[in-house]
């Protein structure tokens, strides 16, 4: 019969059809003589590529400019940071808050580093811990923590796994929750209802600080010279202010796991820093070297060496103020 093709031919047909439309530019080149090829173009970001939509195989994607930075990247001065970030029911700053409300958007990772795997196990749950009575049972969002600290920063250093009994005792004289709360998170006798959170306290009786400064303990110098290893050659840590380390504008800026504990041991005296650790690249020389951060050395010296900052004087109470002049009266007794 005219016009009727054999099922053998057909089959052929079909098959050079598909190698012609979906082999690799590789494999037909096996049969056929074939120009080379263009270079594979670098594709604009779209919107749908920075939803996150899938991409075409082989095609380079040039990666979207980081969205412009919190307002509180913009400050150095206190008060101006303080008036920005928002505050618990106490009145103390909530960081947590600030988080959450994008305040601050602190990245996981320090420049040159590989970012963390966001698609690996985090123990996200959180707890109730049983108190004498239910008024002081505490809740332990263990969700928040991970999402700032590694596990390695508390377990099992301050905190074994399974079993540690916390006393308020404990935590008030710098031990577990101590370890931060009331250093450079919010001082837990200010602050109650933030873990004890069936308290029914007044509102907003704390004074909002940026807590968390610190000025660095000076080295010994070596006896007789006044000069301490590996500082500058000659230099006398006399003759400069102890460093300040001002713990709010990086929080604000990097998660704590980011320098926490591969920069600095989150401990009070674990850490010894030399400025010929800086220039080498270490300690605080991993971010100040002139690109991320200002370059610490000569020239910049009056940036961390300033002396404390001496907080202003409480205004008197406006005479109307009933309970300001009671908290006064009681101040002097």
């Amino acid at each position: 019969m005219r016009g009727h093709r054999s099922p053998r031919t057909l089959l052929l047909t079909l098959l050079l059809l598909s190698a012609l439309g979906g082999c690799s530019r590789r494999a037909l080149g096996l049969f056929f003589d074939l120009p080379a090829a263009a270079p594979t173009p670098v594709a604009a970001p779209s919107s749908a590529s920075a939803a996150g939509a899938p991409t075409a195989p082989g095609t380079a994607v040039a990666l979207p400019p980081e969205s412009p930075r919190p307002a509180i990247e913009g400050t150095l001065d206190p008060d101006s940071a303080i008036r920005l970030l928002p505050r618990d029911h106490a009145g103390n700053i909530d960081w947590v808050a600030a988080l959450r409300t994008d305040v601050i958007r602190p990245r996981s990772v320090l420049p040159g580093r590989t970012a963390p795997d966001s698609a690996g196990f985090v123990f996200g749950f959180d707890f109730f811990l049983q108190g004498p009575d239910t008024t002081f049972d505490a809740f332990f969002p263990h969700s928040t923590h991970t999402e700032l600290l590694n596990c390695s920063t508390c377990h099992a250093r301050i905190f074994p796994y399974r079993g540690t009994v916390i006393r308020m005792a404990d935590v008030l004289t710098g031990k577990y929750c101590g370890e931060c709360h009331g250093r450079v998170a919010f001082d837990p006798t200010t602050a109650c209802e933030r873990c004890h959170v069936r308290m029914k306290l007044p509102p907003n009786r704390s004074k909002p600080e940026l807590i968390g400064t610190v000025t660095l303990t000076r080295a010994k110098p070596e006896s007789g010279t006044g000069v301490v290893e590996g500082n500058a050659a000659g230099l006398s840590t006399a003759s400069l202010p102890p460093a300040q380390f001002p713990h709010w504008v990086h929080r604000s800026r990097y998660l704590c796991k980011s320098c926490h504990q591969e920069l600095f041991e989150p401990k009070a005296g674990a850490n010894r820093i030399t400025m010929r650790d800086i220039s080498a690249g270490r300690a605080c020389g991993t971010c100040h070297n002139g690109r991320t951060a200002f370059a610490a050395g000569f020239g910049s010296c009056d940036r961390c060496h300033v002396p404390p900052r001496v907080p202003a004087p409480a205004a008197p109470p406006p005479d109307g103020d009933v309970s300001g002049r009671a908290r006064a009266h009681a101040q002097r007794e």
